[in-house]
């Protein structure tokens, strides 16, 4: 469970999007590097798992968790 202080809402989140924003925490990543840290967390269909590392972020922007930037 997330508390976002700015919005005030509270969000369900799955245990890989808690494991993506504590890696963002500590600063910009790449996708591929996100994609590394999940498959070396948790057992995941390295066929999928591109595809799902970028829905996961879409999702994640949408709700303000996160926003792009240049790296």
């Amino acid at each position: 469970m997330l508390f976002n202080s700015l919005s005030g809402a509270t969000h369900l989140l799955s245990p890989e999007a808690l494991v993506v924003l504590e890696q963002l925490d500590a600063g910009p990543l790449s996708e591929s590097a996100l994609t590394t840290a999940l498959r070396d967390r948790f057992e995941v269909d390295d066929a999928t798992l591109s595809d799902d590392v970028a829905n996961l972020l879409g999702q994640l922007a949408s709700l303000d968790l996160i926003e792009q930037c240049p790296l």
